[in-house]
């Protein structure tokens, strides 16, 4: 734990101390190019104050000029003595169409200069600009530019002989600038430096100090939820020292074992342990392992339990130290993979059944066409008679039993359509009237809701009622009434069939669905069978609810 902790607190301080070095890194950089860009941006303003200033004397030389010659001599004579002056490369001055009409190197007269840019709209403005151009041989040049109005002041006329649309060019030197910029520079990333390592140092002495305080407090949440965990979890657990004594018990498991925390606090194993889980505890090995077993817990009520028990031994660099134990209630879910099991089972066994029944439909036909041949050839008052009628109706039974038992083992297709449940409720009550009446059974139906529609298979759905209704007659030989109500309940509709029979012993209801499983004399046991089977298709679900000598209720639910 303690390798454990200081690896985490390392892995922490490290990221978390790269990241703010990062951040400090990108503020500093920031910071830096932002001077680096103020400054750049106060040399273009000095270069342009300084052209612009250079421009306007010029300006004012050529003012005073007499005429026109001695203006243009005075024009290069101005030209070549200010370019004179330090920093200065070059001072151009072209018409409108580009051509060079003086120029401190008079040898540059007449040639072209500036087509790249709009030399008529610039030769209209005062405003001075500026651009930079590179120089491969020497350092770079900052030239001044705009319209040049050397024989007029703003707000006079012009003079109708002095020329019109003239621009002039201000080159500087840059080389000062750029040593300037390259010393900037390097002192800018000298401050960077040393600011990145005083920040990086303060950031790490930070964490260092903090170090320990984190640490502890992410070792407190490690413990909290540690402890919330096993304490809420919904399987229990106990945890036990190298001696046996019991050292941590959370809520479930006191739940499960029926004791209290005053009961576990400092007791030992064999205090509150049922004993399949002493002898699961006492076959951990020693060096460790792991141990999974179901073992049956005594219940109140005279009643099993089922647990899931597992046991492990606790190891600590070769040596014991303690054992846990885990364990959960499974008796509901080892009860349904019973029950799955059984499921399957039956299948098995309807397969098995349908083929059999084919097999033995065919000699029952051979048996029943015999048995009448005879009876057709004797006298209609011998006994031999009656016994091949005997026969003829054993026959006619068997052939039912098979029908029934070839209808449960076959797969239902169902063929669906909307249908108006009560018409399905007709149709099978008149098929059981007359033995109702003979029986002095009442039958009623509760007020029909006619728009009340399901999408079922008609001729499966008379079959189920048809059931039912025989059931609940079988049960009322000595009359009584069947009550039938139809009704919506939320997004299902429902058949309640209710009778006042014998109705069904508590220890027979739980096996009614059973193949097989019949109460009656001359009963097969397949048809609430086949009722489930053709209910559970059509995605609904049959309940029943009966008491012996109280009658019986069923209810059908299908799906709207």
């Amino acid at each position: 734990m303690i390798k454990g902790r200081k690896k985490i607190r390392f892995d922490i301080s490290l990221w978390v101390a790269i990241s703010a070095v990062a951040v400090l890194i990108v503020i500093t950089t920031v910071m830096a190019m932002a001077q680096l860009e103020r400054q750049k941006a106060k040399a273009v303003e000095i270069f342009v104050e300084k052209g612009a200033t250079l421009i306007r004397s010029f300006e004012a030389g050529l003012r005073d000029a007499a005429d026109e010659k001695s203006r243009v001599f005075n024009m290069q004579k101005l030209l070549i003595a200010t370019a004179q002056q330090p920093d200065i490369d070059y001072i151009i001055i072209t018409d409108k169409k580009g051509s060079i009409i003086a120029d401190s190197d008079p040898s540059m007269v007449g040639q072209k200069y500036g087509l790249d840019i709009d030399i008529m709209q610039i030769t209209q403005i005062r405003e001075s600009r500026w651009r930079q151009s590179a120089n491969p041989q020497g350092a770079d040049t900052f030239e001044v530019y705009r319209g040049l109005f050397p024989f007029y002041s703003a707000g006079k006329e012009k003079s109708k002989k002095q020329p019109e649309n003239l621009m002039v060019y201000v080159g500087f030197n840059m080389e000062k600038i750029e040593k300037a910029a390259v010393v900037d520079t390097r002192n800018t990333i000298i401050r960077i430096i040393v600011l990145l390592l005083v920040g990086s140092l303060a950031i790490v002495s930070l964490f260092l100090v903090q170090a320990y305080r984190l640490t502890r407090s992410t070792l407190s949440r490690m413990q909290a939820f540690s402890e919330t965990l096993v304490k809420n979890m919904p399987i229990g657990l106990i945890a036990f020292d190298d001696v046996g004594k019991i050292i941590s018990c959370n809520e479930k498991a006191r739940e499960m074992l029926n004791c209290s925390s005053a009961d576990i606090s400092g007791g030992k194993e064999t205090n509150i342990l049922p004993a399949p889980l002493k002898s699961l505890l006492a076959e951990l090995p020693e060096k460790g392992g792991l141990m999974e077993r179901d073992i049956d817990i005594d219940a109140p009520g005279d009643k099993k339990q089922k647990w899931e028990a597992v046991g492990a031994g606790l190891i600590d660099e070769d040596t014991s130290a303690g054992k846990i134990l885990l364990m959960r209630d499974v008796t509901q879910i080892r009860e349904m993979e019973k029950e799955v099991a059984r499921s399957r089972h039956l299948t098995s066994i309807s397969s098995l059944a349908a083929g059999v029944a084919h097999e033995i439909r065919n000699p029952l036909s051979s048996i029943k066409g015999f048995a009448i041949y005879l009876k057709e050839r004797l006298q209609s008052d011998s006994e031999d008679k009656k016994t091949a009628d005997i026969i003829v109706d054993e026959v006619e039974r068997l052939n039912r039993v098979i029908t029934q038992l070839i209808e449960f083992a076959r797969p239902i297709e169902l063929k669906k359509e909307k249908t108006r449940v009560s018409d399905l409720v007709d149709h099978a009550l008149k098929l059981i009237e007359t033995e109702a009446r003979k029986n002095n059974i009442k039958i009623k139906v509760a007020p029909e809701n006619n728009e009340l529609f399901a999408e079922v298979d008609p001729d499966k759905v008379k079959q189920v009622l048809l059931n039912i209704f025989l059931n609940a007659l079988a049960a009322m030989k000595n009359g009584g009434s069947l009550d039938i109500n139809i009704f919506e309940e939320k997004e299902n509709l429902q058949v309640a069939v209710k009778d006042t029979g014998t109705g069904i012993g508590e220890n027979d209801l739980p096996r009614i669905y059973d193949p097989y499983f019949t109460s009656k004399p001359a009963g097969t046991g397949l048809g609430l069978a086949v009722v489930q089977k053709i209910m559970e298709a059509h995605g609904g679900k049959i309940s029943v609810e009966s008491a012996e000598g109280k009658g019986t209720k069923v209810s059908l639910c299908f799906p709207r």
